[in-house]
């Protein structure tokens, strides 16, 4: 094992990456999401979504743990054959790479907005990507090191601030509950829509050569996944239970209307969104970081490259003029939906069948 592969990462250091890989731009429209599909309801499907996909978590830990010294690529290879193998890793790494030019351009949006109004949007974007790629060229430990430090201010800030906000919660708002005329889970494009918000958990499938102790990775991704539901349901609880259902539907940035809502009369906390945003920012950037890695560690292991350090940069211009594509909140909200796609795919056909497959085969070896 070179450095790159030695085994350094802690079991809560798995944990976090699963969290930051996780809770990103995708909280942003959750609430909203949820609102339009069950009115004063919406965190129950926000509840009952995330625990299918701790379901689909643990089968993808379980899968991973059928060659705890291998990524996905080469087990792959030995599941599916050579050709399939690379065509199903490819399709891996384009799944990861897809979220970078939606951080870049959620990222760029946001900054825009609250923080730097005049700032040209390429400088923005630029600077981000470039941030990013810096950090994904580094190595998984180092990566584990920056997220467990961001995605902690960020999950602290953010539920800070969340809480300050109860002080205009409504319960009345979360009433009725489950009423029929506000529910239209028959809009399958929101509901799908909302899968965005719960990816991430895909990376044990190659994270786990690194683990320290890979028989703890189910546990850690467990806890990831139990405390990405935690976050999202208390908060989308925050959003609707202080501005109403049809209020939420109708908010663009849910989070920074709540921080917006709270009163202090202390200076420091005056501008309680700016606080959050930073949070958020930590946030998003962790997503942009772990994926980009992720997408570059899976092409370099797919080529036998000894560094996925030149991928990275060489992604870089492609992330930028791909976000410039996403000119609005619509067409980066649809992108983001084909993202969905891609991760209910993924979490609920393509690994489930490759755990099956890796059970009768390991099955058939027993018995042969």
């Amino acid at each position: 094992m070179n450095s790159q592969s030695a085994r350094s990462l802690s079991s809560r250091q798995v944990t976090l990456i699963i969290v930051g890989f996780t809770i990103g731009a995708g909280i942003l429209t959750l609430p909203s999401a949820a609102a339009e599909l069950m009115g004063a309801s919406g965190w129950v499907w926000v509840l009952a979504t995330g625990l299918l996909f701790t379901g689909a978590a643990w089968v993808a830990v379980k899968f991973a743990q059928q060659a705890p010294g291998e990524t996905l690529v080469e087990y792959s290879q030995k599941l599916l054959g050579k050709p399939l193998g690379i065509l199903y890793s490819l399709f891996f790494a384009a799944y990861f790479f897809s979220f970078l030019p939606v951080e870049t351009r959620v990222l760029q949006e946001l900054v825009n907005i609250s923080l730097l109004p005049t700032a040209p949007t390429w400088f923005v974007s630029g600077s981000f990507i470039f941030v990013m790629a810096y950090g994904a060229s580094r190595d998984i430990k180092q990566l584990a090191q920056v997220n467990e430090l961001l995605i902690e201010i960020a999950l602290l800030t953010g539920v800070f601030v969340v809480i300050l906000a109860w002080q205009h919660f409504e319960p009345k708002n979360l009433m009725p509950f489950l009423a029929q005329d506000q529910l239209h889970l028959g809009n399958l494009k929101v509901g799908i829509g909302t899968a965005f918000a719960y990816a991430g958990f895909q990376s044990i499938n190659l994270i786990l050569p690194y683990i320290k102790q890979p028989q703890e990775a189910a546990k850690a991704t467990l806890k990831a996944l139990l405390t990405v539901v935690g976050v999202y349901t208390f908060f989308t609880i925050s959003v609707i239970g202080v501005f109403g259902y049809k209020e939420t539907m109708a908010i663009a940035w849910s989070g920074l209307e709540l921080a917006k809502s709270v009163n202090l009369e202390a200076i420091i906390l005056e501008r309680l969104d700016l606080i959050l945003l930073i949070a958020w920012l930590s946030a998003i950037y962790t997503t942009g970081l772990l994926t980009y890695y992720m997408a570059a560690l899976t092409l370099s292991k797919i080529w036998r490259l000894p560094s996925h350090a030149p991928i990275v940069w060489a992604m870089a211009p492609l992330i930028y003029y791909l976000s410039t594509l996403l000119k609005n909140y619509f067409t980066w909200n649809e992108w983001s939906f084909y993202i969905s796609l891609l991760t209910l795919a993924i979490s609920f056909v393509f690994t489930p069948l490759l755990y099956l497959l890796s059970l009768l085969k390991k099955r058939g070896e027993r018995s042969g």
